[in-house]
């Protein structure tokens, strides 16, 4: 293959390059007359992601998407189906990152030095829903209902993710390359180890639950990092700013990505928001002066009809779903749920 090396392009793939590579490869796609070439590497190279007994996790931050159609689906669609959305995401892609990396190379080209940041990729749970995602380092996790993570495309030199909702994280160890997880008022640092992280845009609190190894937290308003070890959860409170420490049962906190919505000592502002993110719903409170009970209750797999039941026969506390209602242009309204808290006398 004249002006190609085929073996130094697959070495980019799987993360083993420099930046003398990386000069290489947009040199490569500068050169017009190496196109057809190129498009025979890219090809190979795709078709090797695509078997089901790959492990690669190249594409997971491409196809996230498929993750979610996956374990939505899989009551509905048989494998071949999946097989062949999977298939289908791949051609699309495939086509789009023959422009994309002469783009890039075009750009490493110009400015004769490593390529530092080129874009930003993005993953979201829509309302209502959670996925599970593969990092380009090899962590993975999920991502909680309504929740968003966003990392730059150089993310095995800086392995740095913004998160704005709840993530659970399972952490690949690098030696000494730190893995950061930023929301809008902490930062939290680990090598290897398991955590979750709720920090959700509005809301005033932001927890971090250890499960497994340790992690470093920072921030503008903390003076000293904090070191937390397992079963341990930080609470941040962002109005006053004050920071609570809480021994826990840390599986508790991230037993939403397994599908139970669990409560524990959980108050009825609590619940409300709960059941709001988890069925995708508008959750209000009638008498809230009178809530001071305290809900604990684990589901699994419930309706919201059937939740719903169980607290009240639990807790005394009433509700009312209202229907959905078709507007103008031919959707239907949000599901709403009135919760009813009786005076006690």
């Amino acid at each position: 293959m004249s002006g190609i090396d085929k073996q130094r392009i697959e070495d980019y793939y799987v993360g083993g390059y420099s930046s003398e590579e990386e000069k290489y490869l947009g040199n490569s796609f500068v050169e017009k007359s190496n196109l057809e070439a190129l498009k025979s590497v890219l090809k190979d190279q795709w078709d090797k992601m695509i078997p089901e007994e790959s492990d690669s996790h190249q594409l997971d931050h491409l196809l996230y998407k498929i993750n979610y159609l996956i374990n939505n689906s899989s009551r509905k669609h048989s494998q071949p189906k999946i097989l062949s959305i999977i298939n289908w995401y791949a051609r699309i892609a495939a086509v789009l990152l023959i422009p994309l990396l002469i783009y890039v190379g075009i750009v490493s080209n110009q400015k004769q030095k490593p390529i530092e940041t080129e874009g930003w990729a993005e993953m979201n749970a829509p309302l209502g829903a959670r996925i599970k995602f593969t990092l380009p380092d090899g962590s993975f996790g999920w991502l909680n209902s309504g929740s968003t993570i966003k990392y730059a495309l150089n993310f095995n030199h800086i392995r740095e993710v913004q998160l704005s909702g709840q993530a659970f994280f399972d952490v690949k160890s690098k030696d000494d390359n730190k893995f950061v997880v930023k929301t809008k008022y902490l930062d939290v640092e680990v090598k290897g180890t398991c955590f979750d992280v709720a920090a959700y845009n509005g809301e005033n609190q932001i927890d971090i639950t250890l499960e497994r190894g340790s992690v470093v937290l920072k921030g503008n308003n903390i003076v000293t990092p904090i070191i937390m070890k397992p079963d341990e959860q930080i609470s941040y409170n962002i109005t006053n700013q004050t920071i609570t420490k809480t021994d826990v049962t840390a599986q508790y906190f991230s037993a939403w990505k397994e599908g139970k919505l669990i409560l524990r000592n959980a108050s009825l502002e609590d619940l409300a928001r709960q059941l709001g993110r988890w069925y995708n719903i508008d959750v209000r409170i009638q008498n809230a002066q009178h809530a001071d009970f305290r809900y604990r209750a684990t589901f699994e797999d419930e309706n919201l009809n059937e939740v719903m039941r169980l607290l009240k026969i639990s807790s005394g506390l009433d509700y009312k779903i209202d229907e959905r209602v078709k507007q103008t242009d031919g959707s239907f309204s949000k599901q709403s749920v009135l919760l009813k808290v009786k005076k006690m006398s």
